[in-house]
């Protein structure tokens, strides 16, 4: 037997490892096949079996009764189910809204997610998507527990469906107030997702959403869950917001730019929001004269009855400091909410007011504001001054008036008052206080007293928002007396006749006056006929 050399023992070696692979790697190749087509088979086959899983699911964890009307499932190229019509009701609450109802979703994932336990899939899409969460007990406290304590660590889920990220687009949620015949809160979501549904308890989410009245974007992120089975309203939210460019004049009457940043916690049912807004050209339509508004609050957006409760809001308008607190709320029967708000303003300065209130560059009064005030808004289309009630009172100190006419007169006023006709100051500071209400677009003092050196005035009247007419009468009380007034020469001779008929408890004189005109053109007289007659 000859012996086989070296080069030919080579090429046999490298043939036979050729013939090797190529059986190695039709060997996978089958078994890749038949792997696949069992996958396929095994799936196929369960195609029912993740429509009940579905349906189940959803029953038990919501506690609800669920439609799905269609449902399908593609698996080629990846695995792509669909379903249309999904409504879940509540068990034993047909009185409201289902809680949720999908017009069409799709899921989309692997061969292997869906044989696998649990179910995992990488993405669902939700169309039409409106979440109606209906009110809670007196207390759902004992819902909430662990679930809001932020120390508290993500837990797992037993869900046999895990979704990576969900999406949905132009969704509703509604609060489903607790009295009947109230408005729903309603918050209209642009965009949403959600990571890890199924996945954790607490399932991070991005939204974002269109603020209708005031108009404006909304951005917000945070954790959402875990659901809560026995009171929905109880289910933990938590995140943060940013709200830009909010056009105020999307409410009649008002104007601005706002912008509002801040954070939210709580169960669905009760949510308690902390931020601030900025608006530097807050503004009424009624004088149009913009100013800065800043504000820092406190408020609490509950789902039992659709109100707001304005705990702490701490406002500042240009130089005044106002601190309110108060509610917005909706009334049984009437489309739209009433806003509240008792406000006290300490050190604040009356020129802030009156630019935001009046028309005209230069304000009537500057001087140092203390106030107490309740403000009342009910619903309506109608301008926001227009609507308005608002009473209170208010103390100004140090007060001077802006207008060149009215100091003239108020030094006149002053000098003669004092005896002293002819040495009529420059600069007349007065004490200003009494009580106001504003109602369609009128401004009205009752018990207004006014103090200047040697006077004291006490008015009732109105005064017109929008056309700024004057209409005052009241009373002057003077140190001098009516012939000390007259500066002088025969006619205080002839006064001293009279003196004594203008003399009443302890004052010089005593005077009915009237103030008429606009606040442009004020108009100052004596009612001489009441002046006359004997009381």
């Amino acid at each position: 037997m000859c012996a086989t050399s070296p080069s030919r023992r080579r090429r046999n070696n490298t043939a036979t490892s050729r013939r090797w692979k190529i059986v190695r790697w039709v060997t996978i190749a089958a078994g890749g096949v038949l792997v696949t087509l069992a996958i396929i088979a095994a799936a196929g086959s369960r195609t029912s079996t993740l429509r009940r899983l579905v349906i189940e699911t959803l029953s038990d964890r919501l506690d609800s009764e669920v439609q799905l009307e269609n449902f399908s499932v593609d698996l080629f190229p990846t695995v792509d189910v669909r379903g249309e019509g999904l409504v879940v009701q509540l068990r034993g609450h047909d009185d409201i809204p289902p809680l949720l109802k999908i017009r069409g979703f799709i899921i989309k994932g692997g061969l292997f997610g869906l044989l696998a336990r649990p179910r995992r899939f990488s993405q669902i899409t939700l169309d039409g998507l409106e979440i109606n969460i209906p009110p809670g007990g007196a207390d759902f406290s004992e819902h909430y527990g662990r679930a809001a304590n932020p120390a508290s660590a993500d837990q797992p889920s037993s869900s046999p469906i895990h979704i990576e990220q969900l999406e949905s687009t132009d969704a509703v949620l509604r609060l489903i107030p607790k009295r009947a015949g109230k408005q729903p809160r309603e918050f209209l979501i642009h965009r949403l997702t959600m990571e890890g549904v199924g996945v954790t308890q607490r399932m991070p989410f991005r939204a974002e959403l269109t603020n209708p009245i005031p108009r404006g974007a909304i951005s917000t992120q945070g954790r959402f869950g875990p659901w809560s089975r026995e009171a929905p309203s109880a289910t933990p939210i938590e995140g943060t917001y940013v709200f830009q460019n909010a056009d105020l004049s999307t409410i009649k009457g008002i104007g601005g730019i706002l912008t509002s940043t801040g954070e939210f916690r709580g169960p669905l049912g009760r949510i308690a929001v902390k931020g601030e807004t900025k608006t530097p050209d807050f503004r009424l339509d009624v004088a149009d004269n913009p100013m800065p508004l800043s504000t820092t609050f406190q408020a609490v957006v509950d789902g039992t009855d659709g109100d707001t409760y304005l705990e702490a809001v701490n406002a500042q308008l240009a130089n005044t400091p106002i601190a309110a607190s108060g509610v917005v709320a909706g009334t049984p029967g009437v489309k739209g909410r009433t806003v509240q708000v008792r406000a006290t303003i300490a050190g604040g300065r009356i020129e802030d007011l009156l630019r935001l209130s009046v028309k005209g560059k230069e304000p009537l009064l500057t001087g140092n504001l203390s106030l107490h005030s309740e403000f009342t808004l009910p619903p309506g289309h109608e301008d926001v001054v227009e609507r308005m009630r608002l009473k209170g009172s208010f103390d100004l100190s140090a007060a001077q008036f802006t207008s060149r006419t009215v100091s003239e007169k108020l030094g006149e006023m002053s000098a003669r008052a004092s005896g002293k006709p002819d040495e009529v100051p420059s600069r007349v500071v007065s004490d200003l206080g009494g009580q106001f209400t504003v109602g369609g677009g009128l401004l009205s003092l009752t018990g207004l007293k006014f103090q200047i050196p040697g006077a004291g005035v006490q008015l009732n009247g109105t005064y017109g928002l929008r056309t700024e007419e004057l209409d005052f009468a009241g009373t002057l009380r003077m140190q001098a007396t009516i012939s000390e007034v007259a500066g002088g020469g025969a006619l205080s001779v002839f006064l001293k006749i009279v003196d004594p008929l203008f003399k009443k408890k302890g004052a010089g004189t005593v005077l009915p006056i009237r103030v008429r005109g606009t606040r442009e053109h004020p108009k100052f007289g004596v009612d001489v006929m009441k002046a006359l007659t004997p009381k």
